[in-house]
């Protein structure tokens, strides 16, 4: 897998562990409610995969809710970028070629 593949499937990653991030947050005043994580596993030629998976209660939940959501921000802006950084690459490369 090339380099703005592998950027994508991080992108849609991060997409997932905020959706997950912000569900959990959102249901946390529903009772018997279970809380969602996300299980991410490395792609045979790049890359990786995410699942939704249930998980554990956890006391602390809101605020490690809240900053898994950020990170995933944050992380969803990295492979953005690098996607924006292959992309250009790319482009200077067909430009020196052509």
């Amino acid at each position: 897998m090339d380099s703005l593949g592998i950027s994508a499937s991080g992108m849609r990653v991060a997409a997932l562990r905020l959706e997950a991030s912000a569900s959990n947050v959102a249901r946390l005043p529903v009772e018997g409610s279970p809380r969602v994580a996300v299980s991410a596993t490395a792609s045979a030629g790049g890359g990786v995969q995410g699942t939704l998976t249930e998980a554990a209660p956890d006391a602390g939940a809101p605020v490690g809710d809240l900053v898994d959501a950020r990170a995933s921000a944050l992380a969803f802006d990295a492979n953005a970028r690098m996607l924006k950084a292959s992309d250009e690459s790319l482009g200077f490369l067909l430009d020196v070629m052509a």
